[in-house]
Formats: C-alpha cells, sequence, structure tokens
C-alpha cells in the first residue's frame, strides 16, 4: 500500500481543487490510499468539495489559507508536521505555492521519504512585481533542495520554469490536467434554468474574477460588441474583483453576472462561444471543459493553453491584451454557425482522445509508485 497525503493552500474552485478531487476520488487503483490536507478558500471564491462527500478523507488546517501571515504560517507548519508524524505517508504531494512551501518542509521534517510537488501554473509574470517576483524565484530554488520531484502542468511552463532554475529537468515532468465527459444540457432548458434569453448568441466566461484573470477585458468585449442585437455576455464567477465587475456589469446592456455555477452541463450547454482573456495562465481546466462540451473558445494565447488549443483547429488564439483581435474573433465565430460547429466538434473529438482525468490520475499513479520503488532500494 502507497499512502499519499496531498497538501493543498485552499480548495477554491479552480483546476487545482478539481486535479485533487480526481485524484483522491478515482478507485481504480486500490493499492494507493490518497487523502488530503487543505487550507480553507476565501468567502468570495466558492469552495469546490463543499458538501463533497470527498470531505470525509479531507483534514483543514487553519492558517493554510492564501494571504501571506507570519504567525499563522508558522501554525500551519507546526500543525503540518505533527499530522504528516502521525499519519506517516510515503508520499507528500503539495499544490499551489504557499502549501508547496509549507508542506514540502513539514514533509522534509517529518521524513516522508517523498516529497511531491505541482506547478499549476507559475509566478514568474503577471502576479508580483519584480522584486516579489525575485524573491519567489529564490524561495523556489531553495525549495529545490527537499523536492523529489516536480510535476508541471503544461509543456510551455515547464520550459519557462527549468529555464528559471525553479524546477529540474531531469527530476520533473509535465503531467496535464483532464475532465471526464460529462452530459450537456440541452441549449433552450440551459439558458432557461440560468435566466439568459432564449434567442441570441450566448458569449461566457467562467473563472475567478482576479487581476490575472483579466474580467475587465470580457466586459470590453461586451462594449466593442454591443451593437450585435441579441449577444449576451455573461460573466461566471466571484472573487476579489467581484464588486466592481457587477458594478459594471449594472451599467452595461448586453451582459449579466450569473456567480459561481456548479453544472457543467448546464453552464456550458447555454453558450456559443467560450472566452479566456487572462495574461498567465498553466493549462486551465475550462477550456477542455469547453472543448468536452462542443463549444468552441477564444483564449489568449499565454502559458500552456497551446497544449489544449490548436488555434483555427480547436479554438481561436489571440495575443494578450490586443483588444481588437479578440473583438474579431468572437465576432467572427458569432457570425458563422458552420465555423462554430466544426472547431467545437474537433475540440471534442481531441478531448475525449487525450485529455480525460482518468488518463491524468493513472500518470500520478505511475508516477508515485516509481518513485516510492526508487526510494526503497
Amino acid at each position: 500500500m502507497i499512502r499519499v497525503v496531498h497538501v493543498i493552500t485552499r480548495t477554491n474552485i479552480g483546476g487545482p481543487a478539481v486535479i485533487a478531487s480526481s485524484l483522491l476520488a478515482d478507485g481504480r487503483h486500490p493499492d494507493v490510499q490518497q487523502s488530503l490536507v487543505r487550507g480553507m478558500p476565501g468567502a468570495d471564491e466558492g469552495d469546490y468539495f463543499e458538501g463533497s462527500p470527498l470531505l470525509a478523507r479531507t483534514t483543514t488546517v487553519q492558517g493554510l489559507g492564501r494571504s501571506p501571515k507570519p504567525l499563522d504560517d508558522m501554525r500551519a507548519l507546526v500543525s503540518l508536521v505533527r499530522l504528516l508524524r502521525r499519519e506517516r505517508p510515503d508520499v507528500v504531494h503539495t499544490h499551489m505555492a504557499k502549501a508547496g512551501v509549507l508542506g514540502r518542509i513539514a514533509a522534509f521534517v517529518a521524513r516522508v521519504p517523498v516529497r511531491v510537488h505541482t506547478f499549476h501554473g507559475h509566478l514568474l509574470h503577471g502576479y508580483f512585481g519584480a522584486l516579489a517576483t525575485r524573491v519567489v524565484v529564490a524561495v523556489e530554488r531553495l525549495m529545490r533542495l527537499v523536492t523529489t520531484h516536480s510535476v508541471v502542468v503544461g509543456s510551455s511552463v515547464h520550459r519557462d520554469l527549468v529555464r528559471a532554475g525553479v524546477v529540474d529537468a531531469r527530476r520533473s515532468s509535465v503531467i496535464n490536467p483532464g475532465v471526464e465527459p460529462f452530459a450537456v444540457v440541452d441549449r433552450g432548458a440551459a439558458r432557461r434554468s440560468l435566466g439568459l434569453p432564449a434567442d441570441g448568441h450566448v458569449v461566457m466566461y467562467v473563472g475567478r474574477l482576479a487581476q490575472i484573470k483579466r474580467p475587465d477585458r470580457f466586459l470590453d468585449l461586451a462594449d466593442d460588441l454591443a451593437a450585435r442585437n441579441g449577444a449576451t455576455f455573461a460573466l461566471v464567477g466571484d472573487g476579489p474583483l467581484g464588486d466592481e465587475c457587477r458594478a459594471r456589469i449594472a451599467r452595461t446592456a448586453n451582459a449579466v453576472a450569473l456567480g459561481w455555477q456548479r453544472d457543467l452541463g448546464t453552464l456550458l450547454g447555454a453558450a456559443d462561444v467560450v472566452v479566456l482573456c487572462s495574461d498567465n495562465e498553466g493549462v486551465p481546466l475550462l477550456l477542455i471543459e469547453a472543448a468536452l462540451a462542443g463549444r468552441p473558445v477564444v483564449t489568449t494565447d499565454v502559458g500552456a493553453v497551446r497544449d489544449v488549443v490548436r488555434d483555427g483547429e480547436t479554438g481561436v488564439l489571440v495575443p494578450a491584451g490586443d483588444r481588437g483581435a479578440l473583438a474579431a474573433a468572437v465576432d467572427t465565430l458569432l457570425s458563422d454557425p458552420a465555423l462554430r460547429d466544426r472547431l467545437g466538434a474537433m475540440a471534442r473529438d481531441r478531448a475525449l482522445k487525450e485529455m480525460t482525468a482518468s488518463a491524468a490520475v493513472d500518470r500520478h499513479v505511475e508516477l508515485y509508485r516509481t518513485l516510492v520503488e526508487q526510494r526503497s532500494r
């Protein structure tokens, strides 16, 4: 039996929590026993684990939230060391920046033989100023000393991290996330459920309303295409910029705010085009989810987006910050239903072949077995 303890900064609605959930929920590998230690998400982020049966295998540690607070961080570190000494896992697998630091240090102190960290993206640009970024890079370089293996989400993110000296190319691998196929609700029923107009097009943004995600670009898009009759721009999610976005939507006739929504089949069933307009990403699960729903995407060409979207084949890539290119790409898709159908169908076909959660879980389990075997030798 291989015992794996995952440590995650918080289980807010987003890629890291979804990936952790898929690892915990998969029951096809009975020789690998997995549990989760987490911090709590903020009130405006949504808790992906709320009401989940997986909570029975989850321990919440106070102080392991997103914001750095030295006293709380020290308490969280002590709690983690005690927990790991009690549980004595074979592998500690950390996710997200803060849990990555505290969790790997705790695992080293508790003498856990295998310490894995996943970079779900990177903080090399778009998050902090130059000085803070240098500090983050320096800390991550130090963390290599207590890391057995690094998992990176996205091939381009992996290249960036190796180039920055954060990840050792010989002790790292790329494992992209996946999503299990889901039933897509009929467009009319989905729109009735969400209170969206039955007629006209729906363009949709789904994600945290945070600066790095640039929801302002989506609302600029609504302004730029306001003359297109019948197009509704649906902003799904919440976060630090939530109040600002909702205030702007209140002054925008063709945009609506839907808050967090859990039913992907209903949400994406209502959409004609899905838009991602971030400054930085790893491999966005939204793009895989949209592909499985057969919905075409327009996305900024950042991070490891190209691991999911093939420009002109399964979606459309535009340069980050090019407002005109974003508007033109969405307008083209809204004008051409045959193009929307073709891109959506090709995206779904590729996602079903290459981007399922079960495939990602298998690669993780194979990694755990290999690392534990190497350590035992």
